[in-house]
């Protein structure tokens, strides 16, 4: 039945109908769902009895006699209904699915496809949206079935994962008629005036939570002498967690003025010294249209940290650092988004640690490839400097980034992420080395789309990061391991 369902539901899905939808997702505007998808000719089911797939043309049969032949008919039976699952045709299917449950080895997707557009069409979004997501985990490659779900997350007010779902689709279709009608679902996601929330929260058990040299090692001067470094590497178990607030407002659907919060860190129950929060605010200002997004935002973020060897098992105010930074979001073709950023910021400490005052620019280039709506592909290329008036605290950072990500049958999806940078630094150290370092990551993340809990997605994670450098003090490697749960509202 699969096959059958991804023959019937063709290349090209959306049609002239569907672009001339409403695009405002208030609750009074879901009339039709159905209605807004393919080629909608929804069928009385009393027709039913008079035309049959098998024969247009044959004699005429009570509605008891229809559903008895189509009983006794499952191939073409399943014809049928891949034609009401393409038109969305709640009415039809919510009278035939029962009778379909009787046929020897139906099809379980059908079924969970169908009512999921029985629940959209009487307005439980909720529900339809939760077996879509079930189904698309099954069928990843039917786009009739993505672009169903993707409306019933935007008539749910879920706009995130419905730009994600339409962004998919867009990546995955050859027709410019139907990237017209993508587009248009975009733009009236961005014309929200509205908050988008995101959050995660990670268990820690960290083994070296300053990213010490192993205890023991040695650094051996020019003049002959060693030093040796003996503490003991800090560890922690806690929590890792972000949270980030945006809201915009928006002028003619094209500018708009932004606020964003966030606040992210690190918490060790056991190890409260070095407990580390970052809270922020900045307010921007910027453009946007289906296929750009650019956004300059001045920014002030304050950091609490527990001040490590020298703590007292409290926070306390550690930095203040101001700053612009400026973005940019921009699709140059269906299946390739360029990311930019370019960020300036000048960070003031404590007077305890004011030798780490500096100024610091970032520069990230990214480009993100999607192949298809079941994979993409992220290069990455960035360039970071900072300035102090300790030299030895002043460095250059050129890197190169490289991910993958794949959803797999059933609702799996994995992601791989490979870094590497070398971070030269401009005077020498304590020790008198000019530090040299080269830095590797590699991490690995699977999750299902399909399971959650408490409305939260579990995400496993595998973290491997390892510097090697001229200096044996500066030299680590480090396993991370750990479960984060994250959710979009």
């Amino acid at each position: 039945m699969y096959g059958a369902l991804a023959l019937a539901m063709g290349c090209s899905f959306i049609t002239a109908q569907a672009a001339e939808a409403p695009l405002s997702p208030q609750d009074n505007s879901i009339e039709d769902l159905n209605n807004l998808i393919s080629e909608v000719r929804p069928d009385d089911f009393n027709r039913l009895s008079t035309e049959l797939p098998s024969d247009d043309t044959g004699p005429n049969m009570t509605k008891e006699e229809s559903k008895a032949y189509l009983k006794a008919n499952p191939a073409e039976f399943e014809s049928l209904l891949g034609n009401m699952l393409k038109q969305g045709n709640a009415e039809s299917l919510e009278e035939l699915l029962p009778l379909y449950e009787q046929v020897p080895n139906y099809d379980p997707s059908v079924i969970d496809w169908g009512n999921a557009i029985i629940a959209a069409k009487k307005g439980n979004l909720d529900k339809a949206v939760g077996i879509y997501r079930k189904i698309n985990a099954q069928l990843p490659n039917v786009k009739i079935l993505r672009f169903q779900m993707a409306m019933a997350l935007f008539y749910n007010r879920q706009f995130d994962a419905a730009q994600s779902e339409f962004e998919k689709l867009r990546a995955d279709t050859t027709s410019d008629a139907d990237i017209q009608v993508i587009n248009k679902y975009l733009d009236g996601i961005r014309s929200q005036d509205r908050w988008s929330f995101n959050g995660s929260v990670s268990y820690l058990d960290d083994s070296n939570i300053t990213n010490s040299p192993e205890q023991g090692t040695m650094l051996v001067r020019p003049d002959g002498s060693a030093i040796t470094y003996t503490s003991p590497r800090e560890t922690g178990k806690g929590l890792n967690f972000s949270v980030y607030g945006d809201r915009k407002w928006l002028y003619d659907n094209k500018m708009f003025t932004a606020l964003h919060l966030n606040s992210y860190g690190k918490y060790y129950w056991d190890n409260k010294d070095y407990n580390d929060i970052t809270a922020g605010i900045g307010v921007g200002v910027g453009y946007q249209n289906a296929v750009t997004e650019i956004e300059a935002v001045p920014f002030y973020n304050k950091r609490f940290y527990g001040q490590g060897r020298n703590g007292d098992g409290d926070l306390h105010s550690y930095t203040d650092t101001t700053g612009i930074k400026l973005s940019l979001n921009q699709w140059l073709s269906p299946k390739v988004r360029y990311q930019g950023l370019a960020r300036y910021a000048e960070s003031s400490y404590i007077d305890r640690y004011d030798y780490n005052d500096g100024e610091d620019w970032l520069l990230a280039n990214t480009a993100v490839y999607f192949p298809n709506g079941q994979q993409f592909w992220t290069f990455g290329v960035d360039y970071s400097t900072r300035d102090s008036d300790d030299d030895s605290l002043a460095y250059d950072r050129p890197g190169v980034r490289v991910g993958w990500g794949q959803t797999w049958p059933k609702g799996y999806t994995t992601k791989l992420d490979f870094g590497y940078a070398e971070r030269n630094y401009d005077g020498e150290d304590f020790f008198g080395i000019k530090r040299e370092n080269k830095e590797y990551s590699a991490g690995i993340t699977a999750w299902n789309r399909g399971f959650s809990i408490l409305g939260l997605t579990p995400r496993l994670s595998w973290d491997y990061s390892k510097v090697t450098s001229n200096s044996p003090f500066e030299e680590y490697d480090k396993n991370d391991v750990s479960v984060e749960l994250t959710k979009a509202f």
